[in-house]
């Protein structure tokens, strides 16, 4: 059913012809699932395990319970441009409330619920969410980031019951009218959602990602991935990250199913992988080395896998090879930044290098520029080494509320990775290091100075440095040196209990390394490239 046109004044006839031009042209990702429901209704759209039960919807299912959602919303006041939070793990609802945001032209603000409370609640309040969607399991953390905020109009939990919050989302949803949002115009660069990033500063950024960007990085992934029609992928890592959702959509545009898992555990995931006959996946690299570690893994049935990737740490061509033999697969490296959707580049299985080892990122995707420059805006010779930037639809809108940074990536025309890399002879992007001073372990950006400053409240602790040093299992690890006339080796425990108090568990330094001086430079910065050097190899043994 149709949503009839609500107009009542003089410019009616215009209003309604601009509206039926936008329904007609326009590049929406919510629209993405009506479509779905109308070509694919009786194929499988979703699988979760969230209860530890298999769960599936269709397609047709999961539209009807987005325009129940959208509706509901509508009723309530939520109006276009308006803000809703989310904390939830990986669930077929999470699915549904993103969907019913996007074709109401409300921006959804996922939330890393993995931060601390005080990093959730000024998600919440910076982002001027209107409405917070929580997961159960999630309800301390939620309600003790927004039991304050006096701006919020409603609180809703997933599931039957309400618990602490306004309402529950079934109860929210029942008997909400079944019909199809279209009686509004929703621009192509309109923002879709609105990602917190730690990037360099202690106060997280907002990447505001508009309807377009999304609309073009599934094209290019399913483009770029030889997605199949129908195609099967599992997906375990969050939904408030970016990454997920770059799987997440491309599989929407080539009718096919998503599982979904709320963590992950190895033995769960390769029966996942095994029965639902997946064919691709996205893990870090430590995921795809426990699932080859898993009992009985060389006797499953993974004759439909066709593509591991893996992305947001390195790994050895001997590792590839691994999982070449142990999956019958290729092999591919995503890198990006949650500021292009994320993934502009592709380093592709067996693709040619100048170098035998190196931490490739390959070529940029289809619809993507690449270019390394050097700090006038000026693109480098081939073999040298600047900064990494990139331009192409894919990109955000800009910071929300931080007009400055905005305009500083965008400088010269280009987008600012802030990442230092080279192009080698065969024309693949080699990354060298960080301009930005941020940590990525475990998948998750970690911000240095919040780490510092956090260390410097402790006062024995007269100077501090994090630093990612090379991980097996995280990637990176975060690890800080510090410098104090006072501290010891008991200090230790101290420092730790301190961080665990005020940082998030991903932010927690692994490892807290006693100095006597931090190495500087003539202009008085601490030089971490030395520090990285120094402890390079201190958990690689």
């Amino acid at each position: 059913p149709r949503q009839t046109f609500c107009v009542n004044d003089k410019d009616t006839s215009m209003r309604t012809q601009q509206l039926e031009k936008n329904l007609v042209e326009r590049v929406a990702i919510g629209d993405l699932l009506r479509r779905r429901a109308r070509d694919s209704g009786n194929l499988p759209a979703l699988v979760d395990f969230y209860s530890n039960e298999r769960r599936s919807v269709t397609y047709r299912e999961l539209n009807t319970k987005v325009n129940n959602l959208a509706n509901a919303l509508m009723q309530k006041g939520i109006q276009q441009g308006d803000r809703l939070a989310v904390l939830a793990m990986n669930q077929i609802d999470v699915v549904t409330i993103y969907f019913a945001c996007y074709k109401l032209g409300v921006i959804v603000v996922p939330i890393n619920f993995m931060q601390s409370v005080s990093d959730v609640t000024f998600n919440i309040e910076h982002s001027g969410a209107k409405v917070v969607v929580f997961d159960p399991l999630l309800s301390d953390l939620a309600l003790a980031a927004a039991g304050n905020n006096n701006k919020l109009s409603f609180t809703i939990q997933i599931g039957q019951h309400e618990g602490k919050a306004t309402f529950a989302l079934e109860t929210f949803i029942k008997n909400s009218s079944e019909t199809e949002i279209e009686d509004r115009i929703i621009s192509d660069r309109d923002t879709a959602h609105m990602i917190y990033t730690s990037g360099t500063t202690s106060k997280p950024k907002a990447v505001e990602t508009s309807h377009l960007s999304l609309t073009i990085a599934a094209l290019t992934a399913s483009i770029e991935l030889e997605l199949s029609s129908q195609c099967k992928m599992l997906l375990v890592l969050p939904l408030f990250h970016c990454t997920a959702l770059s799987i997440l959509y491309p599989t929407f545009l080539r009718s096919g199913c998503c599982t979904l898992h709320a963590s992950f555990e190895p033995m769960q995931i390769a029966n996942s992988l095994e029965h639902e006959k997946i064919e691709t996946s996205v893990l870090l690299p430590m995921m795809w080395n426990a699932l080859m570690a898993t009992e009985g893994f060389n006797q499953r049935d993974l004759k439909h896998f066709k593509l591991a990737i893996y992305g947001m740490a390195p790994m050895s061509e001997q590792n590839r090879q691994q999982i070449r033999e142990a999956f019958g697969c290729k092999v591919h490296l995503g890198s990006g930044q949650t500021e292009f959707s994320p993934v502009s580049t592709l380093f592709k299985d067996r693709c040619e290098t100048e170098f035998d080892e190196g931490n490739y990122w390959g070529v940029p995707l289809c619809f993507n520029e690449q270019a390394v420059i050097d700090e006038n805006g000026n693109e480098v010779p081939q073999g040298e080494t600047g900064e990494i930037v990139w331009r192409g639809p894919q990109v955000m809108n800009g910071y929300y509320g931080n007009t400055e940074a905005s305009r500083a990536a965008y400088k010269f025309g280009w987008h600012h990775t802030g990442d230092l890399g080279f192009i080698d002879s065969k024309g693949q992007l080699m990354f060298i290091d960080r301009v930005k001073d941020t940590i990525k372990s475990g998948g998750e950006n970690v911000s240095s100075q919040k780490i510092e400053q956090t260390l410097c409240l402790i006062d024995e602790v007269e100077a501090a440095a994090a630093i990612g040093v090379a991980h097996p299992y995280w990637g990176e690890a975060v690890c800080v040196c510090v410098v104090g006339s006072q501290l010891t080796e008991a200090s230790l425990p101290v420092i730790n209990a301190f961080c665990k108090e005020r940082l998030g568990k991903f932010e927690v330094p692994k490892q807290v390394f006693l100095c006597d001086t931090l190495p500087m430079t003539s202009t008085g910065k601490i030089r971490k490239v030395e520090l990285r050097d120094r402890y390079k190899d201190y958990f690689m043994h």
